[in-house]
């Protein structure tokens, strides 16, 4: 069996990249990864793997701790709605090119808050974590096929909204 370590070094940056496509903020992606690493380790002896892949129990946990956040975050309502964090112009590309890439995170972004919950949280399990249909099914309770036509109908209608792009 693979140590704890070496599946957090294996899927860290998957984990993360889950996270931060559901909050938009890599202050709370970082805290909430970091909550979902521990909840991991913490119940690590609980694991199963004859009842699943590793894959789809770190990222039960990683989504059961956004949605946990969410649902604070509603009912609280105490979180201020700062603007996501900007990334630093990175070296080598022109500013125009920089310009082009911002309007175009800016228009994905909000062509992923058009979609519905459901839909952004299957669209990001399956292109920011890169689980397959049959994982993305087993975390979400659907069928394999439902998960394949809910996220071909949401990046069909991304593709719709972000024509300009084509």
């Amino acid at each position: 069996m693979t140590s704890f370590e070496d599946l957090y070094n294996t899927y860290f940056k998957r984990v993360y990249a889950y996270i931060f496509s559901r909050v938009r903020n890599h202050a709370i992606a970082e805290d909430l990864c970091a909550a979902s690493w521990k909840n991991a380790y913490e119940h690590w002896a609980s694991y199963d793997a004859q009842k699943g892949e590793f894959t789809q129990w770190i990222f039960t946990i990683a989504r059961n701790q956004t949605n946990m956040y969410w649902r604070l975050y509603w009912v609280k309502n105490v979180f201020s709605l700062a603007e996501e964090e900007q990334n630093p112009v990175s070296a080598g590309h022109s500013p125009l090119t920089e310009l082009e890439q911002d309007f175009f995170r800016q228009d994905l972004t909000k062509a992923l808050g058009k979609l519905s919950a459901r839909e952004r949280d299957l669209v990001a399990l399956k292109f920011y974590s890169g689980l397959n249909n049959r994982q993305i099914a087993q975390l979400s309770q659907l069928s394999e096929s439902n998960v394949g036509t809910i996220v071909n109908r949401a990046i069909t209608k991304m593709r719709k909204w972000m024509k300009n792009y084509d």
